[in-house]
């Protein structure tokens, strides 16, 4: 039988400067039933690691935000027995998994003048939709998810407060509509249905939702897919924004494809005429990432992303005082084209050139 072998991010802001990620390796993990049970056996091995001590309390395993009692067998054998857990937030760890949730509860302000206690409680169940939105880490402001769930559900309980509860969530600033769609399908629903309220009752300037998005040439390549290769780019370092290269693709090429952990992050783009600067401190931090990776290019599927990081690329070098102007960005079309050895007459057109083909 395999080994599980887990990194538990661990802190205590009393002692530790910085967080760190502890191993721990069991044999006997069959005896345990749910997440639950596994951290009760780490605080019975390792009586300094702290947790909350709460079935239906929430953290964060392999990146995904799971409750305490999700039983532990699948989940060992989906992950290939590698367990990485953390909090829900580890920029606000306290104490291991414990967390200070003080931004969370005072977002409740927003709609207690609608509500009362019994909404209070319902609201600090819902933490996990809180900490779950990427948003948060560019708007700490932002009311967050889990206030737009309450909302809803008051909507449903005080209808004659709809109108109300719907300007308090509509706030220009930090509102409904600096949501980033995540996993949660009933939430995204929520949140859906509620800005077509907002926006059908007109308490919102539909205008700052909509980016007019100039035409872009290196999307009109006439080549779409594969054909004869005459430049594999062996020792070049690729990575990719927006899709994943397809197997037929990386057995054609030479490159090196390179992994990064914001290739999935929203860049921002839906943000850019509510708050233009919030969009390219997103931008700015997935195109360094690629960058500080080791890639020399990034290769993107939609214009709107080729937008982002190339035709703003001075605009997120200044906003995270970074210079890149050796790197550039490559709509797919352009590269495919690259690979045939036919250069695009758009390459002419990038903001940042293209130089090591």
């Amino acid at each position: 039988m395999r080994n599980l072998e887990l990194r538990l991010f661990r802190f205590d802001k009393n002692k530790d400067y910085e967080s760190y990620y502890k191993p721990y390796l069991y044999r006997n993990y069959e005896n345990f039933a749910t997440l639950y049970d596994l951290l009760l056996q780490v605080q019975d091995d390792d009586i300094y690691f702290e947790f909350e001590k709460n079935e239906n309390s929430h953290i964060v395993v392999n990146k995904q935000i799971l409750p305490l009692n999700t039983p532990l067998e699948e989940l060992i054998k989906k992950h290939d027995f590698n367990l990485v857990i953390e909090p829900l937030s580890t920029k606000r760890a306290i104490k291991d998994l414990i967390i200070n949730k003080d931004d969370f509860l005072s977002k409740y302000k927003y709609l207690a003048p609608f509500g009362n206690e019994e909404d209070k409680k319902f609201y600090e169940k819902y933490d996990y939709l809180y900490y779950a939105n990427e948003i948060l880490e560019f708007l700490p402001e932002y009311m967050g998810d889990a206030l737009f769930y309450l909302a809803f559900e008051m909507i449903k309980k005080y209808p004659d407060k709809k109108v109300e509860i719907l300007k308090a969530i509509s706030d220009p600033e930090k509102g409904i509509f600096y949501h980033i769609n995540g996993t949660n399908e009933k939430v995204e629903n929520v949140i859906e249905n509620l800005k077509k309220e907002i926006l059908n009752l007109g308490l919102f300037d539909k205008d700052l939702l909509n980016f007019d998005l100039p035409k872009n040439s290196a999307f009109e390549n006439e080549i779409k897919e594969i054909g004869q290769v005459k430049h594999d780019f062996s020792n070049f370092n690729i990575a990719f924004y927006g899709f994943k290269p397809c197997d037929n693709l990386r057995s054609k090429i030479k490159a090196k494809f390179i992994s990064y952990e914001n290739s999935d992050k929203n860049n921002g783009f839906d943000l850019l005429k509510l708050n233009s600067e919030l969009s390219y401190k997103m931008a700015a931090k997935i195109l360094l990432d690629a960058y500080d990776s080791g890639s020399d290019f990034l290769v993107v599927k939609n214009p709107k992303d080729f937008y982002m990081f190339d035709t703003c690329a001075k605009k997120l070098m200044s906003i995270s005082n970074r210079d890149f102007k050796d790197f550039y960005i490559l709509s797919h079309l352009e590269f495919l084209s690259l690979i045939q050895g036919i250069k695009s007459p758009s390459l002419q057109n990038h903001e940042l050139k293209v130089t090591l083909i």
